[in-house]
């Protein structure tokens, strides 16, 4: 008997899989389909329940991954600027102003083309930067004389303030 076999209904009474077939009363119907490829309805809502339940997990991952790659994109950004405008301070000659006094928290023009002093990146927003310079010797012995620590801070959307240090050598 192989699968979906029609068979005499006074040879079989069931066609259980993996089982020899059973005789059939009397007034059953003239023929009996056997068919033991199918699934029944209990075993399509469990396989269902299983595949929903993979299938928010992966929505779930992906919607983290989405998020954290934003926040990504922000640091880098920032990061950037940061490196950008320490950059920018250090290539100034060492007869320049910023370099003879120690100030904290000025402010520093991240877009000189125009009257602002932020500049916005598309797709991660807008920042500003602050600068910090401290004038060797510094009293606590951490920058000898001649040495110009500059510190960057940059502040923007959705992030912590991301801060990057260099020293330039004045005399």
């Amino acid at each position: 008997m192989g699968e979906n076999s029609v068979v005499e209904p006074a040879n079989i009474t069931s066609c259980l899989p993996g089982e020899p077939p059973v005789p059939l009363p009397e007034q059953s119907p003239s023929f009996v389909t056997c068919n033991d490829g199918g699934f029944t309805l209990l075993e399509v809502l469990v396989a269902l329940t299983i595949l929903a339940i993979g299938v928010m997990a992966v929505v779930s991952m992906q919607t983290v991954a989405m998020r954290s790659n934003t926040i990504a994109y922000r640091i880098t950004a920032a990061s950037n600027l940061g490196q950008e405008a320490l950059e920018d301070i250090l290539s100034k000659d060492i007869t320049d102003p910023i370099f003879l006094t120690s100030v904290n928290n000025q402010v520093y023009d991240l877009d000189p083309d125009t009257a602002a002093t932020t500049r916005t990146v598309a797709g991660a927003g807008t920042y500003g930067a602050t600068y910090s310079t401290t004038v060797g010797p510094d009293g606590s012995g951490n920058i000898p004389s001649g040495i110009t620590k500059v510190t960057v801070t940059i502040t923007g959307t959705g992030i912590n303030p991301v801060s990057f240090t260099g020293y330039k050598r004045t005399i």
